[in-house]
């Protein structure tokens, strides 16, 4: 299982293998409908949960689109629909989210609250930014540069 949590915690040969997939990826789907699943399907027959303690139209329509353009299927929920450290701790919500996806990106405000979901998911978690930091927006301005 590979967490993707800090640019800086990522070997650079893993993120010249993220980037070569993703620009090979892109390249593929050149001229097809957006809606339109990728030959190549990744996710297929995977969840993904989509976690929105902080709000963001662009992070949620990329990792929404993007994860059914790889056959998976999303399950997008926002702060006022979890517990997420407030009645129920960030380790039992790992717990259980892991039972039931195959992975999990979380937006957060806390640094703390990502490490701590990655350290008790059983399943890969993705940054989707926290305030410390947004790997997923490093690799997209590496992409578009």
């Amino acid at each position: 299982m590979n967490h993707f949590l800090d640019i800086h915690k990522t070997s650079p040969a893993d993120l010249r293998t993220m980037i070569d997939t993703a620009q090979a990826m892109k390249s593929a789907r050149n001229g097809r409908p957006k809606g339109a699943p990728d030959d190549d399907q990744p996710l297929k027959g995977q969840m993904v949960a989509l976690i929105f303690e902080k709000p963001s139209t662009r992070t949620r329509v990329s990792f929404d689109v993007g994860v059914r353009q790889m056959g998976g299927e999303t399950m997008v929920l926002s702060g006022k629909e979890m517990q997420l450290g407030h009645g129920e701790t960030i380790a039992d919500t790992a717990r259980v989210l892991s039972r039931y996806v195959d992975l999990i990106m979380i937006r957060t405000f806390e640094e703390a609250t990502l490490l701590e979901m990655a350290e008790h998911a059983t399943v890969p978690v993705i940054n989707g930014l926290t305030n410390r930091s947004h790997p997923c927006q490093i690799m997209a301005d590496v992409m578009t540069y």
